[in-house]
C-alpha cells in the first residue's frame, strides 16, 4: 500500500511538472507568434559607426521618422573601430528578428572584402539590404601649411619632397584612404597613411599641419575651407558636388575615370522573416520621400539614395567589381 502512495505521490509531481512546462513553452510560442504578427512590438537598434561618423549621421536623420512609421523607439548604437568592420560583424551575427539593424556602406560592405585576407563575415550572404539611404560626397583636402592652391601644386609639392608627407584617413582599408592611394599609384609619389578612428579625429590633424592631405566628406571640410583653415582643392565623385560646383573633380585636375563616391544603405541580419523585411523597406522607402528627412540629409551636405533592397544588392554587386580594380591600381589587395 505504500508502495502505491509514493507511486501515485510521484505520478501527480511528473504530471504537475510537465504541465508548467507545457504551460511555459505555450507561452513561448504565443510571445513569438504575436512578436511576429505585430512587428516591431518592442525597441528596435541601429548599429552605426562611432558618434559623429557618416552613418551615425544618416542613422540620426532618418530616426525621428522611421520612430512613427514604426510606432516603436529606436536606438541608435555606436560601434567603431576598424573600418565599420566590428558594427557590420555585430549585426551579421545578431538575431534575424528585425530588432537589430546596421547602417553599412562601400567600407564594410564592399571594400572589406578586398583588402582584409579575413574578415568575420560575408556581406553578400550574412547580412540582408532593405535600401539605400545617401551617397556622400567627398573632397580632397590640403593643409594650409604648405605652399599649395590646388591638386596640380600639390601633385608638384608631393613629388619634390619624397617620404616627407603624410595623409589621414578614416581606417585601413577605408575608401577615404582609397582615394588617397590611387592618387599616389597614378601619380607617383609617396606619403606615409595614419589611420584614425575617423576623419573627423584626423581634421585636427589637417588643419595644424601633422598630416598634409585628407579625403573625406564635404560636410565636414566645407565649414574649414570657408574659415582658411584648410583648402578643398578637388572633389572624387564623376561629377561636381552640389554643394560646392565651383570646386573641380579629380578627373577634370588631369585623372581622367578617377571617380570615389561612398554611399550607405540600411541592412538586416539575413534570414529574417519575410514579413518583417516588408515591413521595414517600405518604411525605410517612405522614411526617404519624407521632407523632413531629405531636408536632413541635405543640410548634412549627403544626397538621398532611395534604392530598394534588391536595387542595393545588385548596386554592391556592381560596386565590388569596380573597387576590386582600383584596390589592385592601389596595391591594396589582401592588405590586412
Amino acid at each position: 500500500m505504500k508502495s502505491c502512495r509514493r507511486i501515485s505521490w510521484r505520478n501527480r509531481i511528473v504530471a504537475r511538472v510537465l504541465a508548467l512546462a507545457l504551460v511555459a513553452w505555450w507561452a513561448a510560442l504565443s510571445a513569438e507568434s504575436s512578436d511576429a504578427q505585430v512587428y516591431p512590438a518592442r525597441p528596435i537598434h541601429i548599429v552605426v559607426a562611432e558618434p559623429g561618423t557618416q552613418s551615425d549621421a544618416m542613422g540620426r536623420a532618418i530616426v525621428p521618422t522611421l520612430t512613427r512609421m514604426l510606432g516603436q523607439p529606436i536606438v541608435i548604437d555606436n560601434q567603431g573601430g576598424a573600418g565599420g568592420t566590428i558594427a557590420a560583424q555585430r549585426v551579421a551575427q545578431a538575431r534575424a528578428d528585425g530588432y537589430t539593424l546596421l547602417i553599412g556602406g562601400v567600407n564594410n560592405i564592399v571594400l572589406a572584402t578586398l583588402v582584409r585576407s579575413k574578415l568575420s563575415y560575408a556581406p553578400a550572404t550574412d547580412l540582408l539590404p532593405l535600401g539605400g539611404i545617401a551617397r556622400v560626397p567627398y573632397g580632397i583636402a590640403i593643409t594650409g601649411k604648405i605652399p599649395a592652391n590646388d591638386l596640380t601644386e600639390f601633385f608638384a609639392y608631393a613629388r619634390a619632397h619624397p617620404g616627407e608627407l603624410s595623409f589621414g584617413s578614416s581606417g585601413t582599408g577605408s575608401s577615404s584612404q582609397l582615394a588617397i592611394e590611387l592618387l599616389k599609384a597614378r601619380i607617383g609619389f609617396d606619403m606615409l597613411h595614419v589611420p584614425y578612428r575617423g576623419t573627423t579625429s584626423a581634421l585636427p590633424d589637417l588643419i595644424g599641419g601633422r598630416i598634409q592631405v585628407m579625403a573625406s566628406d564635404l560636410s565636414l571640410l566645407l565649414p574649414q575651407a570657408k574659415a582658411g583653415r584648410i583648402r578643398l582643392v578637388a572633389v572624387t565623385g564623376a561629377k561636381r558636388a552640389e554643394a560646392s560646383p565651383e570646386t573641380p573633380t579629380v578627373a577634370e585636375e588631369g585623372l581622367p575615370g578617377y571617380a570615389i563616391e561612398p554611399w550607405y544603405g540600411l541592412f538586416a541580419p539575413a534570414g529574417i522573416p519575410k514579413d518583417v523585411e516588408d515591413v521595414l523597406a517600405r518604411a525605410l522607402g517612405d522614411a526617404l520621400q519624407s521632407e523632413e528627412v531629405i531636408r536632413q540629409l541635405l543640410a548634412q551636405g549627403y544626397e538621398p539614395f532611395p534604392l530598394s533592397g534588391d536595387a542595393l544588392r545588385a548596386f554592391a554587386v556592381e560596386e565590388t567589381t569596380k573597387y576590386s580594380s582600383l584596390i589592385d591600381v592601389a596595391g591594396l589587395r589582401n592588405s590586412q
